[in-house]
This record gives C-alpha cells, structure tokens and sequence, in this order.
C-alpha cells in the first residue's frame, strides 16, 4: 500500500498524544462462503483504532483467506512496529477517519458529487447453497448479485439468471482462469453480464482480449495491491476498469487510483474482502461516488452472525452516512468484550510516525 499522509491533511501526528491498538475478532458467518479461493466458515479480523484527543477513528485489517497474509503476520507485525499489506491499509483507514472526524467532514467528500443511497450488491458463492442465497437476497430487495465462478462451476449463473432475469449480475473469478479454461466464459455472454472480474492471476492479455471480443467488460482486482498496479492496469487496453478496495489500499491510496482511473477514462468499482461494518465503511464511502460502476456493498449482517456497528446498514438501498469520518460509529464495548487479542501497536507503524 502507498502510506504517507491522508489526503485530507492534517496537524503532524508526531506527538505522544496519537496511539493505536488491534483487536482480534473471531467471527463466524452465517453460512460458508465458497469462492475459487477455498471455502470460509468464520473470518478472524483485526479492528484498528487510532486516537488522540477523545477522537478515535478506525479501520480493519481483514487478510481473505488464500489471497493475502495470515493473520498471524499482522499481528506479529503490529508488535513488532512493521506493517503487512492490510495491516499497512487499516491503519491508514483508520488515521483518515480520525483525521476527516477531527476536521468534521466526511471521508467522502473527497470524491466529488455523491449518491445518496447506493443499492446493495450481495457476493453469493458457488456450491448448493447459491441458488437459495441469491433467492433471499431477492426477496429481501437486493436486485445486484456478483457471483463466484471458477472453471467447471458456471452452470450456476444460468441458473439465477433464469430466476431472475431483471438483476444486474457480475461474476467473479478470483484469478482462477488460464489460457486452457478461459473459453469456458464464453457461453455467459447471452446472460446480460454486467462485469467480468479477475478471470486470470495476472492481468494476461490474451485471456483478456478473447474476452474483451466476446463483449465482457473486464476488471482486475486482486492483481490491484498499489496504485501503481493500479496504473499498469489502467494503461492496459484490454482491462475495462479496476476494482478499489480499500482493505488492500488504504483509503488514501484508493482516492488516488479513483483519480487515476477517471483520468484514464476507465470504469472503476469499489469492493471489499468480507468485513466488518468498519472495513464496509470506507467501501461504502467509494461507493457513493456518482461514477462509481456497480460497488459491492452490503450489510455485514447478511454475512456475519454479529456486527461491531452500532449503526447497522440494510436493506436494498443502503443510506449514506454524512457525519465525520465514515460517519459510522463503532461500538467499543462489543469490540472489547469480542475481542480475543488487544495489542497496542507500536508507534514506528503509525502513519507518519516512527
């Protein structure tokens, strides 16, 4: 992640008043979440606060699972005063959101114009439990579903397309494609599909261009871990957009590849790696922006049997927040009671100090 200082600005934060702390929740989900990259039943995340003054402001570090560090890296980062790749960006989160709550503006306003709502958008799985996934998200109002795909596991996108054929439907491949299976993408190309994300591990041109003149709009997204990835992707012709997460970059740096992206004319999305409503937040915050291109986002209830918010999000559109910060308020006594590590993080990892 590209650290220095919050794009808002702010007094120096060198000054022993600033500290900062990660908790360890272990959560478990409502039901498994099977993806190209594994099957998840419970996410361990880390929560980060950074105060000084009375204000807190907060971020997550939420490593997926097969795609990132372990946990285990954070915390031994945290401790030790260095910083893993979503270590590095809850920090950064979290010192954006102490500063925007500082100043008393919000975090999204750096975006330019904004939607007051944003429609939800639900992640749904492959495996048995597709089908009835996307069928209460349905019922429930959602009408935007990005569905996991791998190769030999498509048929289930026909399937929901048939249920429901006025969704605006994405796919998402977690890199999982190659040259010899690419073509397997092809028959989706009669179901109205809005995106295609990450079909390949790298950004592979050829894959790409076979699916660019089949008429797929094309995003990369876990090959986007900086903004100069960012940029690479940005100056490929083949790649329709990128993908921003701010659980990968930071929030500052995530205003900057929405800049890069808008400069390149190409299409961007905001996503997230199954947060909390903290991590949410800053999703969310991106999200809103006018020319954001189908976000995911959703309420962490619909994933988590508890939320650490203690302002929750739902239903099919979700509001806004416009208070300082994310405009979100975390609940500190659920954090603390949930928390099965606390670790004060030393001082060199703190952005702009050390």
């Amino acid at each position: 992640m590209e650290s220095g200082p919050c794009s808002l600005g702010s007094r120096s934060v060198n000054d022993d008043s600033t500290a900062a702390t990660l908790y360890r929740l272990d959560i478990p989900l409502v039901q498994a979440f099977e993806t190209a990259s594994g099957r998840v039943t419970a996410r361990t995340i880390g929560l980060v606060s950074v105060s000084r003054d009375g204000i807190t402001g907060w971020g997550e570090a939420a490593p997926y699972p097969g795609q990132d560090e372990s946990f285990g890296e954070v915390l031994e980062a945290a401790a030790a005063g260095a910083v893993t790749l979503t270590l590095a960006a809850a920090l950064n989160e979290a010192m954006c959101d102490l500063v925007a709550r500082e100043r008393g503006v919000s975090l999204n306003s750096e975006l330019g114009p904004i939607h007051p709502t944003v429609p939800v958008s639900i992640a749904v799985g492959m495996g048995d439990a597709a089908i009835d996934t996307a069928g209460a998200a349905s019922g429930s109002g959602i009408t935007r579903f990005k569905i996991k795909i791998m190769p030999g596991h498509t048929g289930h996108v026909a399937e929901i397309r048939h249920l429901f054929p006025d969704a605006v439907i994405g796919v998402d491949a977690n890199g999982s494609f190659d040259a010899s299976t690419i073509a397997e993408i092809l028959p989706l190309r009669g179901l109205d599909i809005a995106y295609i994300e990450q079909p390949t591990a790298g950004v592979d041109d050829a894959a790409m261009q076979t699916l660019a003149d089949a008429g797929f709009t094309v995003f990369v997204d876990e090959s986007i871990r900086s903004v100069a990835d960012a940029q690479r992707a940005l100056a490929t012709p083949t790649v329709s957009g990128v993908v921003v997460k701010p659980g990968r970059l930071g929030w500052s740096a995530s205003v900057e590849v929405v800049r890069r992206a808008r400069a390149a004319g190409k299409l961007w999305r905001a996503s997230g790696l199954l947060e909390t409503g903290v991590g949410r937040s800053f999703s969310l915050a991106l999200a809103a922006a006018s020319d954001s291109f189908v976000s995911d986002v959703a309420s962490a209830s619909r994933f988590f049997s508890y939320d650490v918010v203690s302002q929750p999000i739902d239903g099919g559109d979700l509001i806004v927040p416009t208070g300082a910060g994310t405009g979100l308020d975390v609940d500190a006594d659920v954090v603390t009671a949930r928390a099965l590590d606390v670790i004060p993080v030393s001082e060199s990892a703190i952005p702009g100090r050390g």
